[in-house]
C-alpha cells in the first residue's frame, strides 16, 4: 500500500474534520437535537406521548364526561455509523513530505457530512403532506408550487415564520430565473451552510443531498453494446466483458437486470460485471439500485444525477427522474448525535503502520407527531427518455 504522507497530528487532524463538518452540515441546523439530553448509553431513546383529545361543550349543572389519556410510544434507534479510515507507514512519513492533514481531513468530513445530510433528507418520506403528482417546475409556476407547499403547512398549524425550503441547485436556478426581484430575496450575508435568502416567506436553502429516485426499465434482454450510463459513469453489456464498466448479458432481461445492479452498487465478488475505476465508483457513492420486474429502481441520496441509456430495444429506458424537495418546520426531524465525528489512531500489528479512523455515530427519526410539519414536494429533474 503507497501513500505519499507525512507526519500527523490527532488534535490538529480532529479539530479540523469537525470545523469542516461544522460548516458543511446543513441538517444539524435543521434538525431537533432535544432528545441529546436523554441520550442513552444503549442504542434506543423512547419517545411517549399522548393523544390528542377532543374538546366538548359544557352544559351547566350537567356531570362532564371524563376521556381517557391515551399515550403511545416512538422510538429513534440510533443505528448509523460512518466511518473512514486510512493506514500509512511510518517508512513513507520519513521519506515523503505530503501533508495528509490538508487533504485527508477535508474529504473525511466531506464524505461523513453526505451521509448524514443524505439519510436526513431521505425523511422525506414520512412527510404527511405533498403535492398531488410530481412537479415539472417552470418559471411560470415556481412561485405557486413553493407558495403551496408553504399554504400547506401553514394551514396545519406549523410556525410561519419557521418553515425553510431545502431545494436542490437546479430549483435554485428555476426560482432564480423566475422569481428574482419578485418574491425572492438573496441572503444579505455569505451564503452559509447553504442559506441563499427567502422565498414565498420561506427560508432557502440548497442541499446537493436530496434523494432522487430512478426507473430503468428493462423489459427486453440488451445486446452487445447498449449502455446504460449514471453521472457520466457508462456500464456496457458485452457477451464476454472484460473492460471497466462491463456488464455480463445473460440468458433474459431479468438476470441481465441483476447483472447491471450488482454493477452499479459496487456488489462483490465482480463475476457478473467489471468493476469501474475508483474515481466512477466515487460517482456513484450514495447510489443504490434495487432490481424490479422488468425495470430497475435506483436510489440517489447524493441529489440527482444525470442518467441516459443507448439501447438496441427503444423501450429499455429511463423514466422521468425525480427529486424530493423538503418544505419543513425547523425541528421537526430529530438527529441524536451519540458520537461526535472523532478519531481514532491505532497501530497496525506486525506493521510500521498507523490507521487512523474518522467516524460518527448518530440516530436519525421522523416522530408522528412532527410527520404534519413537513411537506414532500417531488419535482422533475429530468424528462423520461424518448
Amino acid at each position: 500500500m503507497a501513500n505519499n504522507v507525512s507526519a500527523l497530528n490527532k488534535s490538529k487532524y480532529t479539530k479540523l474534520v469537525q470545523a469542516l463538518l461544522e460548516e458543511k452540515l446543513i441538517a444539524m441546523d435543521l434538525a431537533n437535537t432535544t432528545l441529546v439530553a436523554d441520550m442513552p448509553d444503549g442504542n434506543t431513546i423512547n419517545f411517549p406521548r399522548p393523544e390528542f383529545q377532543n374538546v366538548e361543550s359544557y352544559t351547566k349543572y350537567t356531570d362532564v364526561t371524563d376521556q381517557d389519556v391515551i399515550f403511545s410510544n416512538e422510538q429513534l434507534v440510533i443505528n448509523q455509523t460512518p466511518i473512514i479510515t486510512f493506514v500509512y507507514d511510518d517508512v513513507d512519513n520519513l521519506d515523503n513530505g505530503y501533508d495528509v492533514v490538508a487533504s485527508a481531513a477535508p474529504k473525511a468530513a466531506y464524505r461523513i457530512a453526505q451521509d448524514i445530510e443524505g439519510n436526513f433528507f431521505n425523511e422525506y418520506s414520512n412527510a404527511n403532506n405533498s403535492n398531488a403528482a410530481t412537479t415539472v417546475l417552470s418559471t411560470s409556476n415556481v412561485v405557486s408550487t413553493y407558495g403551496n407547499a408553504y399554504a400547506t403547512l401553514v394551514n396545519d398549524w406549523v410556525d410561519a415564520s419557521n418553515i425553510v425550503a431545502v431545494i436542490d441547485p437546479f430549483q435554485m436556478d428555476m426560482i432564480g430565473q423566475g422569481a428574482l426581484g419578485n418574491t425572492f430575496n438573496v441572503a444579505d450575508s455569505a451564503y452559509k451552510k447553504g442559506y441563499r435568502g427567502t422565498f414565498q416567506n420561506m427560508q432557502i436553502a440548497v442541499s446537493t443531498n436530496l434523494t432522487a429516485t430512478y426507473t430503468l426499465d428493462l423489459a427486453t434482454n440488451p445486446t452487445a453494446d447498449d449502455t446504460v450510463t449514471i453521472n457520466w459513469v457508462v456500464f456496457t453489456f458485452v457477451a464476454a466483458p472484460a473492460a471497466a464498466g462491463d456488464v455480463d448479458i445473460w440468458a433474459d432481461a431479468d438476470e441481465s437486470a441483476t447483472n447491471l445492479v450488482a454493477a452499479i452498487n459496487g456488489t462483490t465478488p465482480w463475476t457478473k460485471y467489471v468493476e469501474v475505476s475508483t474515481a466512477n465508483r466515487a460517482k456513484l457513492e450514495g447510489l443504490t439500485a434495487t432490481d424490479g420486474t422488468d425495470l430497475i429502481t435506483m436510489v440517489s441520496k447524493r441529489g440527482y444525477k444525470v442518467v441516459s441509456t443507448s439501447m438496441t430495444a427503444a423501450a429499455n429506458d429511463w423514466q422521468a427522474v425525480v427529486i424530493n424537495n423538503l418544505v419543513m418546520e425547523k425541528g421537526a426531524i430529530h438527529l441524536v448525535m451519540q458520537k461526535e465525528v472523532s478519531l481514532k489512531v491505532q497501530d497496525v500489528q506486525k506493521q510500521l503502520g498507523t490507521r487512523y479512523m474518522t467516524w460518527s455515530r448518530y440516530g436519525i427519526k421522523t416522530f408522528a407527531e412532527w410527520a404534519e410539519r413537513m411537506f414532500d414536494l417531488a419535482i422533475t429533474s429530468q424528462a423520461a427518455e424518448a
